[in-house]
């Protein structure tokens, strides 16, 4: 990603995501405290509340089974939760309404034989698809069939994502186009040998995103030799892709900046999205080749679902490496913007949920088992604060209830006295303007809390130096909170802390981020410098001396602790 002035310069690729180049002085600063390049999070409502920790580990559990199910005997649709089968389908399936279930259950259920062993055989045969079962594609038999041949184990989990994705492009491109033309291309011949042309089309594909200006460089080469061995032995369907033309967009988003425009123009990524002028879909399995040959270890799972993620499923998947990605269902179209820009194609939803996997997998997972506990702390504070706010609204109903009654028996004249010169009027407008602010704050701590649970972070990769560990580790995790933090403070749908916030969010987080810093009231006095004359002289346009102003007492009265601490640990 672009360099960092707290945590410097990002290096060449090595053998490992981990093992980067050391960090370098201070640099471009000013896009950790305004986060004006990397704009692009993960989805949620505004005022939400965010889940507690309870007891989850920090371990990370690589497998689907691992995950915590809820009770399925109210649900149709969800199989009796009894082995890794019945949880990695529920998994896929749970978010769905119930109401919703049951009508899906009963398509499932007319589902025929013959349209079984059709779907076998797409999976088998994936270039057949488009040709000898091009009706079938067409009609919403063929995902629910897909659902039922899943749920009877007859194909994978993955093998259901890749059908149901396919069938919903092919349906959103024939919509307009009765000529739409999608074609399948094999990475393997029957015998196992490479097919070169496909491979080449696949090293095009990343190679437009291996431009240093916009991500960090990578072996082309290596990534698709790994990819090849990860891919030689799985499903014909799952080892390959689809290309078709660029669709023409709905009139209604022409001259936009949708989300499939910012992350392939401003953040520089295309991995298995197109190449050579042509749009890709690619299978789950694909992409989790790709994760696991450029990540290593710390590659995130591929979590197809059906339906919406909440915040808990954000701050699970990021704690047990783990990235949900929407895919499209009868009755369950993908939503069309996503992170507040214009989304109108499935490929362009799912190009989102994409970047979020790769981003979450290029952060260390060391980094992410400190990332959720201070997202889970900014939470708590949320928490206290939305509980100051009912107790608040509580009083604030009964006393503007009593003092209305009151002002009911006196004539219009009176009231008005009574309003201008009682004590008590004055005591409810004062709640009423606590209340705005106590709600203000509640937002505010809510989404900072989501985007750290959602590793939505400035920095992919930090740079230790063994010989500065500590420095290097705060340096790299103040970057992001300050990303956060500063975000979009312009936009009208981001709410950002105020100065209150930000003081009791720094003495709660910077000793959780400080170690065992070396002469901490050095650092204060070096980033305050830092952060006055990048926001002086690197501000983006657009924003007033007072907006600037602000950004920079939030991020010194956040970094303020660092005068008082003394010692703390990780």
């Amino acid at each position: 990603m672009i360099s960092s002035g707290i945590s410097g310069p990002v290096g060449q690729q090595t053998s490992s995501r981990s093992e980067n180049a050391a960090s370098g002085p201070a640099g471009a600063i000013w896009h950790a405290i305004t986060g004006v390049f990397r704009y692009v999070c993960g989805t949620t409502t505004d005022d939400v509340e965010l889940p507690v920790n309870k007891g989850n580990s920090i371990a990370p559990l690589k497998d689907l089974n691992d995950r915590e199910i809820k009770d399925t005997s109210l649900s149709p649709l969800l199989l009796p939760n009894a082995d890794g089968h019945a949880r990695s389908f529920n998994e896929v399936v749970r978010r769905i309404k119930q109401d919703k279930q049951s009508q899906i259950i009963t398509k499932v259920n007319t589902t025929t034989t013959r349209q079984l062993e059709q779907i076998i055989h797409c999976c088998c045969n994936p270039e057949q698809i488009t040709t000898e079962y091009c009706s079938f594609l067409q009609s919403d038999d063929f995902a629910y069939a897909a659902l039922r041949a899943f749920r009877e184990k007859k194909i994978s989990r993955n093998e259901f994502a890749t059908l149901v994705t396919l069938h919903g492009i092919y349906q959103e491109g024939t919509q307009d186009n009765s000529s739409f033309k999608i074609r399948h291309h094999r990475l393997f011949d029957n015998r196992g040998k490479a097919n070169k042309d496909a491979w080449d089309f696949l090293a095009s594909s990343l190679q437009s995103s291996n431009t240093p200006d916009s991500f960090p460089a990578f072996d082309v080469r290596g990534i698709i030799h790994r990819m090849t061995l990860l891919l030689k032995d799985k499903p014909p369907v799952e080892a390959g892709f689809w290309i078709y033309d660029w669709p023409d967009l709905p009139k209604e988003y022409e001259g936009q900046r949708t989300i499939r425009r910012v992350l392939a123009d401003d953040v520089g990524i295309k991995f298995l999205f197109g190449g050579q002028g042509s749009m890709m879909c690619a299978p789950i399995t694909l992409r989790q080749a790709f994760l696991e040959s450029f990540c290593r270890e710390e590659a995130h799972e591929i979590n197809p679902v059906i339906g919406i993620s909440s915040v808990e499923d954000i701050r699970t998947g990021s704690l047990k490496r783990h990235r949900d990605m929407a895919i499209p269902f009868p009755g369950h179209p993908l939503p069309k913007t996503a992170d507040h820009l214009p989304a109108p194609t499935i490929a362009g939803f799912q190009f989102h949920d994409w970047y979020h996997a790769l981003r979450a997998s290029m952060l260390k997972n060391s980094d992410i088992d400190i990332i959720i506990p201070i997202g889970d702390a900014i939470n708590t504070l949320k928490k206290d604060v939305h509980k100051e706010y009912l107790d608040l609204q509580k009083t604030w109903q009964e006393r503007k209830e009593n003092f209305e009654k009151y002002l009911s028996g006196l004539s219009p004249e009176k009231q008005q006295q009574a309003k201008e010169n009682s004590l008590e009027h004055t005591n409810i407008l004062k709640m009423e303007k606590k209340l705005s602010t106590l709600k203000h704050s509640r937002i505010a701590l809510g989404q900072l809390a989501f985007y750290l649970h959602d590793l939505e972070t400035f920095e992919p990769v930090s740079n230790i130096s063994p010989y500065h560990r500590d420095e290097d580790l705060f340096k790299f995790h103040l970057s992001n909170i300050l990303f956060q933090m500063n975000r979009h403070s312009q936009k009208p749908w981001r709410k950002t802390l105020s100065n209150t916030d930000a003081a009791i969010a720094g003495h709660k987080i910077i000793p959780m981020i400080a170690g065992n810093l070396t002469f901490p009231k050095l650092h204060y006095k070096f980033f305050c410098t830092i952060i006055d004359w990048q926001v002086d002289n690197l501000f983006p346009e657009g924003l007033t001396d007072k907006q600037k102003q602000e950004i920079k007492d939030r991020s010194k009265v956040f970094i303020k602790p660092l005068k008082t601490i003394k010692k703390s640990g990780w």
